[in-house]
């Protein structure tokens, strides 16, 4: 009893202490049990931190999240229990009107099929005690890459959401982006395709200034080259526009390397993160437009020895902020670090040194709130999803 009560306590108080020796990093304990996995952030429209997570318990898959504020954490609720696997990461997603949207993605029949999975959407207008109905978001026609989805809110209680499709893997050996725009009533609009031939299994990233939006992705171009590209599009519309390169890296290779880039907006400046591993040598990149996209400025190198898996968000002062796994021996580093629109390095800290677990919670996750950045990983020691708060204030 005393245990428990003193677990409570931490619980309560929110943070566990700094990460490795950083006084800018510190460990929050989180509600998320031993043997969690697939992590996820986002916030709310009041500025609350979204964490959520994946309990399995007898090959039943539980959706979770809480909110966190002011080092305080809400009860944690569950939005969905699913027998058998899920696909990619769920998302608890905190919509403009207030109220919040969840996805996630399991297989037809509980059972991984060819890597094709459905994508459910609900949503709640109570803070998550109560959710809608789950609801197909996509046509009969689509057939889900099980490895990602991504998606941005929207004014007036919508979001985008984006997709990789297998329907034409089979006798046409082409990955697709598709697109859809789910209302505040929760009903989805027709779909929309964005790219014809896109790299399969890498992570893609969308955000949105208002209704316009940008996704990136790492593209499947001619002669097997892997290089990321950005496309432009309003919400429930078919791109005007064709997509343009982030940057020619002429990285060539014969499969996907399932790691995929990152995207933050703020008006015309974006910013995009990616990895790339031309000749063998594993690069986080960087890169600014100050035209909502259509050009990017040289990159700027982050790491010359990394594994990838990269997010990003814009600060006010308009540089970026980066995490990234870097390699330092049979151990990862989890590292965070903000960087200047002249490419140069503002600030960097390390989070996290350890082992992270393979696809589908590889992926660290960023979001920024206040003067905080929110880190959440899955530790594959500890078999368990772990948060961290890092303060930006003198950055």
């Amino acid at each position: 009893m005393k245990i428990l009560k003193l677990l409570s306590l931490v619980l309560y108080l929110g943070l566990a202490g700094p990460a490795h020796g950083d006084p800018l990093v510190n460990l929050i304990v989180t509600p998320a049990a031993i043997d969690s996995r697939q992590h996820g952030l986002d916030k709310t429209a009041d500025g609350k931190l979204i964490f959520s997570w994946v309990d399995n318990a007898d090959d039943n898959n539980f959706v979770r999240f809480a909110f966190y504020q002011n080092q305080d954490w809400s009860a944690a609720r569950t939005v969905v229990g699913v027998k058998g696997k899920l696909g990619a990461p769920p998302k608890v997603i905190g919509l403009s009107d207030g109220a919040l949207l969840a996805l996630w993605m399991d297989y037809p029949e509980g059972k991984k099929k060819s890597y094709w999975g459905r994508i459910y959407s609900a949503r709640s207008t109570d803070g998550g005690s109560s959710w809608s109905n789950p609801a197909l978001p996509n046509s009969k026609a689509a057939k889900v890459y099980d490895a990602q989805m991504s998606a941005a809110a929207l004014p007036g209680g919508r979001l985008a959401l984006v997709w990789t499709d297998m329907r034409a893997a089979q006798d046409e050996h082409r990955y697709q982006l598709f697109s859809t725009v789910i209302d505040e009533k929760g009903n989805a609009a027709p779909e929309h395709s964005l790219d014809t031939d896109v790299c399969s299994c890498c992570p893609v990233d969308t955000a949105a200034e208002q209704d316009s939006l940008m996704t990136v992705y790492r593209d499947h171009l001619p002669g097997e080259v892997r290089d990321m590209s950005v496309i432009r599009w309003v919400a429930g519309q078919s791109p005007t526009e064709a997509s343009n390169p982030v940057y020619n890296d002429g990285w060539v290779i014969e499969g996907c390397p399932s790691n995929g880039p990152a995207l933050a907006i703020k008006g015309e400046r974006v910013a995009a993160a990616w990895f790339t591993a031309k000749n063998g040598q594993g690069y986080v990149k960087a890169a600014f437009s100050e035209n909502a996209g259509r050009n990017f400025a040289e990159p700027a190198v982050l790491d010359s020895n990394a594994a990838g898996y990269v997010d990003a968000a814009l600060l006010d002062d308009g540089s970026v902020l980066v995490s990234w796994r870097s390699r330092t021996g049979p151990e990862d580093v989890l590292k965070l670090a903000k960087f200047k629109t002249d490419g140069t390095l503002s600030k960097a800290v390390e989070v996290f040194k350890g082992s992270f677990p393979r696809w589908p919670s590889r992926d660290p996750q960023l979001k920024v709130i206040g003067d905080s950045a929110y880190v959440a990983w899955t530790d594959a020691g500890a078999k368990q999803v772990k948060l961290a708060a890092v303060s930006l204030v003198g950055w």
